[in-house]
């Protein structure tokens, strides 16, 4: 929370400093100032905790822009115009440069607030630079909308743009461990489970529907650790709880408890499948 309301205080002050009256300019070191924040929440936090707290920051700023600014400027209008005054024009130009950042800023907080279920986009090293092409994306495909909607034009390489980032970002998320410099060792025991034919929708399932608890920094809310200090976030880990996620995700509804995740009945016939395909030499049962 102190960094939250930190984050905005720094906002708030540069948007009201002379630095803020160029609107582009304003933007741009916002920009930086976000993908500053990515990268080091990223060294503070594994990468599923570090987009909820990225997300987290930068909703704060919406949510605050909205009850700090906007809202109190507008009554400040409407009182003036009900009294039959000339509002003072500062107040909605004020009011229109933070609704100019909520809306830009909007696809991206829904994102990574959604970013729970999307472990290609923060399980890898490159998650801070995801995140940071996320608000990019954001901005071309609000400003192609913003354009078409104020009958000002049809930029439709906005599209081309928003295209060549998620492609960017398809990369990265899959990129070959080897670029990282810290390749990921597997035992010789581990190795069937990882080479599996079905172990990379294995692993998508995984982190989708256990990661969340089974993390070495749990982000289901009121869990500290790892339950029964389970840790199911890579590849030799998830291997080498082959028999336990079999037995209790496979072949029972034991876990996740009362099926909090949602795991659908296709999904536990995959890790049935998988299992029994690696223990019986490519046969199931």
């Amino acid at each position: 929370m102190p960094l939250l309301a930190f984050g905005w205080i720094i906002y708030d002050l540069l948007c009201k400093s002379p630095f803020g009256n160029d609107n582009t300019r304003l933007m741009v070191a916002l920009y930086f100032i976000l993908v500053a924040v990515a990268w080091g929440y990223t060294q503070l936090f594994t990468g599923r905790a570090a987009f909820l707290h990225l997300g987290a920051f930068t909703a704060t700023i919406m949510s605050a822009n909205v009850f700090f600014i906007i809202m109190p400027n507008q009554r400040i209008v409407v009182a003036d115009l009900i009294a039959g005054r000339t509002p003072d024009a500062k107040y909605g130009r004020i009011a229109k440069q933070r609704s100019t950042h909520n809306n830009y800023l909007t696809l991206p907080v829904l994102f990574l607030m959604l970013s729970n279920h999307y472990p290609l986009a923060f399980g890898t090293q490159f998650n801070w630079i995801i995140a940071s092409l996320v608000f990019l994306m954001g901005v071309t495909i609000r400003h192609y909308f913003n354009t078409r909607h104020a009958n000002t034009g049809n930029p439709t390489w906005t599209w081309l743009a928003t295209v060549l980032l998620f492609i960017v970002i398809m990369w990265l998320s899959t990129v070959p461990k080897i670029l990282t410099g810290v390749p990921e060792q597997v035992s010789a025991a581990q190795q069937p489970f990882v080479t599996a034919e079905a172990f990379p929708k294995v692993r998508d399932t995984i982190l989708g529907r256990c990661s969340m608890c089974h993390a070495q920094e749990p982000g289901w809310e009121g869990m500290i650790k790892p339950p029964k200090g389970v840790v199911l976030e890579t590849d030799a880990e998830i291997a080498n709880h082959a028999r336990e996620i079999y037995l209790q995700a496979g072949r029972s509804h034991a876990m996740p408890p009362a099926n909090v995740t949602a795991v659908t009945d296709d999904e536990r016939k995959l890790l049935v499948a998988w299992y029994e395909t690696v223990v019986n030499g490519g046969k199931t049962q």
